[in-house]
């Protein structure tokens, strides 16, 4: 047996009420003496009030992160943090927040203790993005990856149940690919089970709580637990999420991620419906080829077979079959197999070629 594993050097805090508790802690751990705070708007009250337990090492505040990270806003955070002298970086929020303090720590090199109030996917990764002028770029730095991450599930389990089905099955489908991705090897697979059955736990259980397929009536608590979800299956959401997005920063992704990223900025469809709706028929179409993978997968899941078994999880949390449902016309199908078949071959398991292009993409349109 031989293979390479690479660890990131990341270190996470996971408990409920961490973000009351463990923000102090984590600032002496990185020593820490001149934090900026990076935020957006919406949890600017709730970042003053997790900081006030060390508010005099505080120098500044940024609250104005935006989503998709547009360089101008991003380097007036950078800016700051140069005029005020700042030695670290606090994030609290979505993927906004984080993805303006990884440019802060790639223009300054100053480390970041991350605080997510969703589930966590960008925390985790050495990847930033930043888009300007309309045009998206990314890259990978090391030294953008958060020093630690606190995870508390009293923040995640506020998100609306339809940001919580999303984020579980897009883990789910990082997990599951992370099988056979290029950086796939015997520890990041152990991984990947432990995430998909957490994920498939977690995201039954928060179906089965009261007001679980209802978002209108959640009642949410910046810093609080929403009424419907059982603690249990959130921690488990909210923990498979974490393990998945650590695997996939070790393997990387493969034929199915390549296919949502595709479709998603094409044609503007929503990311986290995608994962659900393209997933099983890449598993259908790989298992073949990877049938060790496919029964992993299907025991993660609890299942007979692994396509039925997700299919079947995907039914439990409502979430859509096929593209058409996500509002993809039928027109642009086509252009979907042109484009994607214009990026052949792909790195994958089961050779990709034209025809298997054109068949699995129309069976994901129709679900």
């Amino acid at each position: 047996m031989r293979f390479r594993y690479e660890t990131r050097p990341a270190r996470v805090v996971f408990g409920r009420g961490a973000v009351r508790t463990a923000l102090v802690g984590e600032i002496e751990h990185l020593g820490v003496q001149r934090v900026l705070v990076v935020t957006d708007r919406a949890h600017e009250a709730t970042a003053r009030e997790v900081t006030a337990g060390f508010a005099d090492a505080v120098v500044g505040r940024f609250a104005g992160a935006e989503p998709h990270v547009p360089l101008a806003v991003a380097m007036r955070a950078v800016t700051l943090a140069r005029d005020l002298r700042a030695d670290g970086v606090l994030t609290l929020g979505d993927g906004a927040a984080t993805g303006t303090g990884k440019i802060v720590a790639r223009e300054t090199r100053l480390p970041i203790l991350a605080v997510p109030t969703g589930y966590p996917a960008t925390e985790l990764t050495p990847v930033w993005v930043t888009t300007s002028a309309g045009r998206r770029e990314s890259g990978t730095d090391p030294g953008v990856l958060p020093r630690s991450v606190v995870l508390d599930p009293d923040l995640t389990d506020a998100q609306p149940w339809t940001a919580a089905v999303g984020a579980g099955l897009t883990a789910v489908a990082q997990a599951v690919e992370a099988h056979w991705a290029p950086g796939a090897n015997p520890v990041s697979s152990v991984l990947a089970d432990e995430a998909v059955s957490a994920l498939a736990a977690g995201l039954r259980g928060r179906a089965a709580a009261p007001h679980g397929r209802e978002p209108e009536d959640e009642v949410a608590d910046p810093v609080g637990t929403w009424a419907g979800t059982s603690q249990e299956a959130g921690e488990q959401l909210l923990y498979g999420t974490f393990v998945a997005a650590t695997v996939r920063s070790v393997t990387g992704t493969g034929l199915h991620h390549r296919i949502c990223h595709l479709l998603a900025g094409t044609f503007d469809l929503p990311p986290e419906q995608l994962h659900a709706v393209v997933l099983p028929h890449v598993l259908a179409f790989n298992a073949p080829a990877v049938p060790a993978a496919a029964a992993r997968v299907a025991r993660a899941l609890g299942a007979d077979h692994p396509v039925l078994g997700l299919r079947g999880l995907c039914a439990e949390v409502g979430a859509p079959r096929g593209l058409v449902e996500l509002g993809m016309r039928r027109d642009q199908l086509e252009e979907a197999i042109i484009r994607l078949c214009a990026a052949l071959p792909l790195p994958n398991p089961r050779p990709v070629g034209t025809a298997d292009v054109r068949e699995l993409l129309t069976a994901a349109y129709g679900g």
